[in-house]
C-alpha cells in the first residue's frame, strides 16, 4: 500500500476537523466518502474549531490509487482537492509540518504598541495561552499588516493549535489597545494570570501548511465554488499592505482585482 497525502482546501460549513458524533466534520465526511473504497482512517496536518476555514490543509491515507482518493475527496461538499503526493512510508503529519495562521482585527491597531505587544508576548510564557498549557507552542512569529480600518496577524511555527492562535491574537490586540494594564500583562506573560480574551473563529483562516516535498497539482472541480463561498469571507485580504502582499498573492481563492 502507498500512503496517499492530498492538499485540501475547505469552507466554514464544518463543526471543526476532527470526527465528532452527529456533526457535519471535514474529516467525517472525507471518511463516509472514502469507506467505499475501504479506507477507515484519514490523518490530518492539523485541527480547525468550528466554522473555520483552510486554505491549505493535509490529509494523508492508506490507499493505492491516489488519483481515485483525489476524485472521492474532491466530491465532498465544501472540500476541495488543491494538490497530491504519493509516500511509500507513513508521514507523522501533525509533527512534521509547518502551520501559518492568519488572524483578522477589524480594527487599525496602533503599529508601534502594537510591535511592542508582540515583542513582549514573544519573551513570555506563551504556553499559558493554549487552553492546554502542557503541550509546548513552538512558535516562530507573529507578523502584522494594517489597511486603512484593519489588521491582519500572522501565526506562524510548527507546534501550535488553532486555539492558540484565537486566544492569543486577541489578547494582543487588547493589550495594544490599552485594555490590558501593566501588572495583569506580567501576570498573563509569566504564567501567573491565565487571559480572559478568545477571538472569533470566523476572525481565523488556516491559511497554509507547508510540506518538505512537492504536490503534484489537481484539477479540482469544487475550487470554483469554494472560492465563490470563501471570497465574501476574504474580501479584508484584498487591501493588504505591501509587508504581507507577497503572501496574500499566494492565497489562490482571492482574484487580482
Amino acid at each position: 500500500m502507498k500512503y496517499c497525502l492530498l492538499n485540501i482546501a475547505y469552507d466554514d460549513s464544518f463543526y471543526g476537523f476532527q470526527v465528532q458524533p452527529n456533526l457535519k466534520t471535514v474529516q467525517g465526511e472525507i471518511l463516509k466518502a472514502l469507506s467505499s473504497v475501504g479506507i477507515m482512517k484519514v490523518y490530518g496536518s492539523s485541527r480547525t474549531d468550528s466554522h473555520v476555514r483552510s486554505a491549505s490543509s493535509i490529509i494523508e491515507v492508506e490507499h493505492d490509487d491516489i488519483q481515485k482518493i483525489c476524485k472521492i475527496v474532491d466530491s465532498v461538499k465544501g472540500v476541495a482537492v488543491k494538490g497530491f503526493y504519493e509516500s511509500d512510508s507513513y508521514i507523522n503529519l501533525r509533527r512534521s509540518l509547518r502551520k501559518e495562521y492568519l488572524y483578522y482585527c477589524d480594527r487599525k491597531l496602533d503599529r508601534k504598541l502594537l510591535k511592542q505587544t508582540i515583542d513582549e508576548f514573544m519573551r513570555g510564557k506563551m504556553d499559558y495561552f493554549s487552553r492546554d498549557p502542557t503541550k509546548k507552542i513552538a512558535l516562530d512569529g507573529i507578523r502584522f499588516s494594517m489597511g486603512k480600518f484593519h489588521t491582519v496577524f500572522l501565526f506562524e511555527g510548527t507546534s501550535f493549535s488553532w486555539n492558540f492562535v484565537r486566544i492569543s491574537a486577541e489578547t494582543i490586540i487588547m493589550r495594544a489597545e490599552g485594555k490590558i494594564q501593566d501588572d495583569e500583562w506580567t501576570e498573563m506573560l509569566s504564567g501567573k494570570k491565565r487571559t480572559r480574551y478568545r477571538g472569533k473563529p470566523t476572525n481565523l483562516i488556516l491559511y497554509r501548511t507547508k510540506a518538505p516535498f512537492k504536490f503534484t497539482a489537481y484539477q479540482s472541480r469544487n475550487l470554483n465554488r469554494l472560492r465563490a463561498r470563501m471570497f465574501q469571507d476574504l474580501y479584508w485580504l484584498a487591501g493588504i499592505s505591501e509587508e504581507l502582499r507577497e503572501i496574500v498573492n499566494e492565497l489562490d481563492f482571492l482574484d487580482e482585482k
